[in-house]
């Protein structure tokens, strides 16, 4: 198993498990992968390597785990005495789809159900109850929304002329919301106050400014997904409360007069986290196009339309 297309296939496959906790080594030139008491034996086939999969299910007709076979390539016939029905397959339509989760899942910070879940589940698949199809399905009422400014058909466009996408999903990620104020003592009585608009992702923990000329809506029609957010409020606000101190961190030049002798020196100043004031605007939902495609993934703000983070990827 060597040469490029399989070096590129094993690092791919790594990655994905790895993004699930599984530890990966080698054994006798295939993939083993350990989560706890879960083991699964994975054997990579690329092109002219279909031999591969006779060798692998004789190494491991008795091995106790799980046997994947990751496939580029459509895989030969089976002999009934080779066959065993716990084989689990993964083409190459599978695997890209699960490298797109799990670049979305780094890129977005949620988590989804993927391919790698089957390994662990013991009732897989999952039966999904009315309640939680419904939530997933309909338009969310209420909740303060930034309006997209492009649909299904732009991101459609988009994703073909980049990553030639084939699956396209709209999720809502929360943002705590808040604006600040805080006085910075300068030389003497003198005092400076700054004021401004900071938002923390409650998935990422990220901390960013927020528009607050962005428009805000209730509801959207299309269909999507709303997040939840991972962090309570009040870490959010002590993020906020750091994020604002290092902001107005800066060194200054303080003049004295200290009687004929003018004195400049250069000063650090900064807010405490103790002055900093917070305002809290509630959870707002940036709306998020996450595009899997055959060349790899993109993240595009649908409030604003632009590409916030491209991955490309080649299998």
């Amino acid at each position: 198993m060597s040469g490029a297309l399989v070096t590129s296939l094993k690092t791919v496959v790594s990655e994905i498990l790895s993004s699930r906790e599984f530890q990966v080594t080698e054994r006798d030139g295939f993939l083993l992968a350990k989560k706890g008491d879960v083991e699964v034996i994975l054997c990579l086939i690329g092109a002219g390597e279909e031999r591969a999969l006779s060798a692998f299910l004789d190494r491991f007709r008795t091995f106790v785990g799980k046997k994947v076979v990751v496939s580029l390539v459509p895989l030969p016939e089976i002999p009934p005495e080779k066959l065993d029905p716990g084989l689990i397959i993964w083409d190459r339509d599978s695997l890209v789809h699960e490298a797109g989760r799990m670049r979305i899942e780094r890129l977005v910070g949620d988590r989804d159900h993927g391919l790698v879940d089957e390994l662990l589940a013991t009732d897989y698949p999952r039966l999904v109850s009315a309640a939680e199809l419904s939530q997933l399905q309909e338009a969310e009422v209420g909740e303060k929304i930034v309006r997209p400014t492009i649909d299904v058909h732009d991101v459609k466009e988009i994703g073909m002329r980049t990553v030639g996408g084939f699956r396209h999903r709209l999720e809502l990620v929360p943002y705590y919301v808040y604006d600040y104020s805080c006085n910075i003592a300068l030389d003497g009585d003198a005092n400076v106050v700054e004021r401004g608009r900071l938002s923390v992702n409650a998935l990422t923990k990220k901390v960013e400014e927020w528009n607050s000329k962005a428009e805000v809506v209730f509801a959207i029609e299309q269909g999507h997904r709303r997040l939840e957010p991972v962090i309570e409020s009040g870490v959010a606000a002590s993020l906020v409360k750091t994020e604002v101190v290092r902001l107005h961190t800066s060194e200054r030049e303080m003049v004295s007069d200290e009687g004929s002798v003018t004195i400049t020196e250069r000063k650090r100043v900064a807010p405490k986290p103790e002055d900093v004031e917070l305002v809290s605007q509630g959870i707002y939902y940036l709306p998020i196009w996450c595009v899997e495609g055959v060349h790899g993934v993109l993240i595009i703000n649908a409030g604003t339309g632009k590409i916030v983070s491209e991955d490309y990827y080649k299998l």
